[in-house]
């Protein structure tokens, strides 16, 4: 009876870590500071804040569909469901994202404030 039960565990522990993987996405962050922005003009530097504006924007609406998103699954599936609570995105993405496009953009307006831009 023992191999049964081993097998069920193993079955148990592999839907658990497969169900897991599930819970959001990974930060795709970008580099602050850059070897090459000394080298930007200011024609480069306008269009890459812009850039990033427009990300952050984006960002912003995806922030609040995941949160929508987690407040679903923890009302409504969680309550009906408790392992959809293996779902939630506590990864936090959209917002390390627009941490690391908020510094960007400061390191590359101080850098159009130093070149008179």
């Amino acid at each position: 009876m023992s191999a049964p039960m081993n097998m069920l565990s193993r079955l148990t522990l592999l839907a658990g870590l497969a169900v897991s993987a599930c819970g959001g996405e990974v930060p795709q962050l970008v580099q602050v500071i850059r070897p090459t922005d000394s080298d930007m003009s200011c024609m480069d530097l306008l269009r890459e804040t812009g850039e990033n504006d427009l990300a952050i924007a984006r960002l912003v609406d995806r922030d609040d569909q995941v949160h929508r998103r987690n407040i679903h699954y923890t009302v409504v599936d969680g309550v009906m469901f408790p392992p959809a609570m293996l779902t939630l995105d506590l990864r936090d993405q959209p917002e390390k994202e627009m941490h690391v496009l908020r510094a960007r953009n400061a390191r590359l307006i101080e850098l159009a404030d130093k070149k008179g831009c």
